[in-house]
Protein backbone atom coordinates (compact mmCIF):
# COMPACT_ATOMS: atom_id res chain seq x y z
CA UNK A 1 0.00 0.00 0.00
CA UNK A 2 1.23 3.49 -0.74
CA UNK A 3 2.15 5.46 2.27
CA UNK A 4 -0.38 8.29 1.96
CA UNK A 5 1.98 11.40 1.85
CA UNK A 6 3.41 9.92 -1.20
CA UNK A 7 0.60 11.43 -3.11
CA UNK A 8 2.14 14.66 -3.92
CA UNK A 9 4.11 12.48 -6.24
CA UNK A 10 0.77 12.20 -8.01
CA UNK A 11 -0.20 15.40 -8.09
CA UNK A 12 3.50 17.08 -9.10
CA UNK A 13 2.91 14.04 -12.25
CA UNK A 14 -0.57 15.49 -13.28
CA UNK A 15 0.55 19.13 -12.82
CA UNK A 16 3.94 18.93 -14.56
CA UNK A 17 2.24 17.00 -17.46
CA UNK A 18 -0.19 20.23 -18.48
CA UNK A 19 3.06 21.85 -18.09
CA UNK A 20 2.51 23.85 -15.09
CA UNK A 21 4.18 23.89 -11.59
CA UNK A 22 2.00 23.72 -8.50
CA UNK A 23 3.56 26.37 -6.75
CA UNK A 24 5.24 29.84 -7.44
CA UNK A 25 8.47 29.94 -8.09
CA UNK A 26 9.22 33.25 -5.43
CA UNK A 27 10.90 32.46 -2.13
CA UNK A 28 9.54 31.90 0.88
CA UNK A 29 10.04 35.32 2.97
CA UNK A 30 10.37 33.19 6.34
CA UNK A 31 12.89 30.76 5.04
CA UNK A 32 14.42 34.43 3.96
CA UNK A 33 14.00 36.06 7.20
CA UNK A 34 15.92 33.24 9.36
CA UNK A 35 18.95 33.39 6.85
CA UNK A 36 18.67 37.06 7.39
CA UNK A 37 18.31 36.79 11.33
CA UNK A 38 21.29 34.14 11.39
CA UNK A 39 23.73 36.04 9.22
CA UNK A 40 24.37 33.14 7.40
CA UNK A 41 27.48 33.22 5.09
CA UNK A 42 27.39 32.90 1.72
CA UNK A 43 29.66 30.57 1.86
CA UNK A 44 28.08 28.22 4.29
CA UNK A 45 26.27 24.61 3.12
CA UNK A 46 22.25 24.44 3.84
CA UNK A 47 20.08 21.17 3.53
CA UNK A 48 15.90 21.27 2.78
CA UNK A 49 14.06 18.27 3.51
CA UNK A 50 10.92 18.28 1.20
CA UNK A 51 12.36 20.70 -1.35
CA UNK A 52 9.09 20.29 -3.73
CA UNK A 53 9.64 21.76 -7.24
CA UNK A 54 12.69 23.63 -5.71
CA UNK A 55 11.71 26.78 -5.44
CA UNK A 56 13.82 28.12 -1.92
CA UNK A 57 16.95 25.81 -2.67
CA UNK A 58 16.95 27.62 -6.46
CA UNK A 59 17.00 30.97 -4.65
CA UNK A 60 19.39 30.02 -1.94
CA UNK A 61 21.83 28.60 -4.30
CA UNK A 62 21.73 31.36 -6.76
CA UNK A 63 22.54 33.73 -3.64
CA UNK A 64 26.00 31.57 -3.12
CA UNK A 65 25.17 29.24 -0.68
CA UNK A 66 25.92 25.20 -1.15
CA UNK A 67 22.37 23.62 -1.18
CA UNK A 68 21.29 19.52 -0.09
CA UNK A 69 17.83 19.51 -1.09
CA UNK A 70 15.92 15.96 -0.44
CA UNK A 71 12.01 14.94 -1.30
CA UNK A 72 10.22 11.69 -1.44
CA UNK A 73 8.82 12.49 -4.98
CA UNK A 74 11.26 11.69 -8.12
CA UNK A 75 9.20 13.52 -10.58
CA UNK A 76 9.67 16.25 -9.10
CA UNK A 77 13.28 16.02 -7.94
CA UNK A 78 13.70 15.62 -11.87
CA UNK A 79 11.71 18.96 -12.38
CA UNK A 80 14.05 20.49 -9.97
CA UNK A 81 17.10 19.61 -11.96
CA UNK A 82 15.22 20.73 -15.16
CA UNK A 83 14.34 24.12 -13.33
CA UNK A 84 18.15 24.62 -12.00
CA UNK A 85 19.67 23.10 -15.32
CA UNK A 86 18.05 25.92 -17.45
CA UNK A 87 19.21 28.60 -15.17
CA UNK A 88 22.73 27.10 -14.85
CA UNK A 89 22.26 26.80 -10.75
CA UNK A 90 24.07 24.01 -9.19
CA UNK A 91 22.05 22.04 -6.44
CA UNK A 92 22.90 18.44 -4.97
CA UNK A 93 19.23 16.93 -5.54
CA UNK A 94 18.25 13.83 -3.54
CA UNK A 95 15.04 11.29 -3.96
CA UNK A 96 14.77 10.40 -0.29
CA UNK A 97 11.84 9.85 2.13
CA UNK A 98 12.78 11.45 5.42
CA UNK A 99 10.31 9.71 7.94
CA UNK A 100 12.23 5.69 7.11
CA UNK A 101 15.43 7.97 7.79
CA UNK A 102 16.85 6.40 4.28
CA UNK A 103 18.64 9.39 3.50
CA UNK A 104 21.96 8.98 3.34
CA UNK A 105 24.57 12.00 3.18
CA UNK A 106 28.28 12.21 3.43
CA UNK A 107 28.19 14.75 6.19
CA UNK A 108 25.72 16.73 8.79
CA UNK A 109 24.83 20.46 8.39
CA UNK A 110 25.04 23.47 10.33
CA UNK A 111 22.00 24.57 8.98
CA UNK A 112 18.61 23.01 7.89
CA UNK A 113 15.07 23.63 6.96
CA UNK A 114 11.70 22.36 5.98
CA UNK A 115 9.09 24.45 4.02
CA UNK A 116 5.31 23.51 3.94
CA UNK A 117 6.21 19.56 4.37
CA UNK A 118 5.57 18.43 8.07
CA UNK A 119 1.65 19.60 7.88
CA UNK A 120 1.34 16.95 5.20
CA UNK A 121 2.19 14.22 7.90
CA UNK A 122 -1.13 13.27 9.96
CA UNK A 123 0.70 10.63 11.67
CA UNK A 124 1.97 11.48 15.09
CA UNK A 125 5.19 8.89 14.52
CA UNK A 126 5.47 10.10 10.76
CA UNK A 127 6.03 13.63 11.92
CA UNK A 128 8.40 12.92 14.77
CA UNK A 129 10.43 11.03 12.30
CA UNK A 130 10.69 13.63 9.93
CA UNK A 131 11.91 15.66 13.16
CA UNK A 132 14.19 13.31 14.49
CA UNK A 133 15.91 13.23 10.80
CA UNK A 134 16.07 17.05 10.69
CA UNK A 135 17.73 16.97 14.46
CA UNK A 136 20.02 14.03 12.63
CA UNK A 137 21.11 15.86 10.04
CA UNK A 138 21.98 18.71 11.84
CA UNK A 139 25.89 18.96 13.31
CA UNK A 140 25.74 19.99 17.17
CA UNK A 141 25.13 23.56 17.49
CA UNK A 142 23.21 23.31 14.43
CA UNK A 143 20.24 25.66 13.85
CA UNK A 144 16.85 24.51 11.57
CA UNK A 145 13.72 26.19 10.15
CA UNK A 146 10.40 24.41 10.47
CA UNK A 147 7.10 26.09 8.68
CA UNK A 148 4.31 24.51 9.14
CA UNK A 149 0.38 25.43 7.62
CA UNK A 150 -1.87 26.41 10.45
CA UNK A 151 -2.92 28.93 13.14
CA UNK A 152 -1.45 26.92 16.43
CA UNK A 153 -5.09 26.94 17.28
CA UNK A 154 -7.70 25.15 15.06
CA UNK A 155 -6.97 21.26 15.26
CA UNK A 156 -7.41 19.32 11.85
CA UNK A 157 -6.76 16.14 10.25
CA UNK A 158 -7.43 15.13 6.81
CA UNK A 159 -8.94 11.40 6.42
CA UNK A 160 -5.40 9.78 5.01
CA UNK A 161 -7.33 6.49 3.14
CA UNK A 162 -8.43 9.47 0.93
CA UNK A 163 -5.08 10.97 0.24
CA UNK A 164 -4.66 9.83 -3.83
CA UNK A 165 -8.71 10.26 -4.24
CA UNK A 166 -8.55 13.11 -7.53
CA UNK A 167 -10.23 16.32 -5.93
CA UNK A 168 -10.51 19.45 -7.96
CA UNK A 169 -8.17 21.92 -6.72
CA UNK A 170 -7.71 25.69 -8.12
CA UNK A 171 -4.35 26.06 -9.76
CA UNK A 172 -2.85 29.61 -8.24
CA UNK A 173 -1.36 30.80 -10.72
CA UNK A 174 -3.59 30.29 -13.82
CA UNK A 175 -6.67 29.88 -12.20
CA UNK A 176 -7.47 26.96 -13.98
CA UNK A 177 -9.41 24.18 -12.23
CA UNK A 178 -7.42 20.64 -12.49
CA UNK A 179 -8.15 17.56 -10.97
CA UNK A 180 -5.07 16.28 -8.78
CA UNK A 181 -4.53 14.13 -5.84
CA UNK A 182 -6.25 15.37 -2.58
CA UNK A 183 -2.93 14.99 -0.84
CA UNK A 184 -3.01 14.91 2.95
CA UNK A 185 -3.05 17.56 6.08
CA UNK A 186 -2.70 18.07 9.85
CA UNK A 187 -3.39 21.34 11.18
CA UNK A 188 -2.05 21.00 15.26
CA UNK A 189 -1.75 23.32 18.12
CA UNK A 190 1.19 25.31 19.34
CA UNK A 191 1.05 22.85 22.81
CA UNK A 192 0.92 19.61 19.92
CA UNK A 193 3.95 21.51 17.67
CA UNK A 194 5.89 22.45 21.03
CA UNK A 195 6.04 18.89 22.48
CA UNK A 196 7.03 17.18 19.74
CA UNK A 197 9.85 19.49 18.65
CA UNK A 198 11.74 19.30 22.24
CA UNK A 199 10.20 15.39 22.37
CA UNK A 200 12.27 15.01 19.35
CA UNK A 201 15.56 16.71 21.39
CA UNK A 202 15.11 20.13 19.90
CA UNK A 203 15.92 23.50 21.48
CA UNK A 204 12.86 26.43 20.31
CA UNK A 205 14.53 29.57 19.90
CA UNK A 206 11.58 31.64 18.65
CA UNK A 207 7.98 30.81 17.76
CA UNK A 208 6.36 33.42 15.46
CA UNK A 209 2.78 33.23 13.87
CA UNK A 210 3.23 34.37 10.00
CA UNK A 211 1.78 34.46 7.03
CA UNK A 212 2.53 33.82 3.33
CA UNK A 213 1.01 33.93 -0.14
CA UNK A 214 1.61 30.52 -0.60
CA UNK A 215 0.29 28.90 2.83
CA UNK A 216 -1.81 31.30 4.39
CA UNK A 217 -1.34 31.14 8.14
CA UNK A 218 1.78 29.63 9.38
CA UNK A 219 3.25 28.11 12.02
CA UNK A 220 7.26 29.20 12.20
CA UNK A 221 9.55 27.86 14.50
CA UNK A 222 13.57 28.32 15.05
CA UNK A 223 15.21 25.28 16.21
CA UNK A 224 18.30 24.61 17.58
CA UNK A 225 20.30 21.25 18.24
CA UNK A 226 22.36 20.88 21.53
CA UNK A 227 25.61 20.30 21.90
Amino acid sequence: MKKYYLAYEERYKKVHEEGLLWFSQNPTPELLEWVKHNNIPESEEICEIGCGEGRDSIYLASMGYAITAIDASPSTIEKCKQLSNAKGIEVNWIVGDATELKVELNQRFKWAYSIGTLHMLVEAEDRQQLIKQMLNLLLPGGKALILTMGDGKNERQTDTSTAFDLQERNHMETGRTLLVAGTSYRGVSWEFHTKELIDAGFSILMQLDTENDEYGKCMTVYLERGE
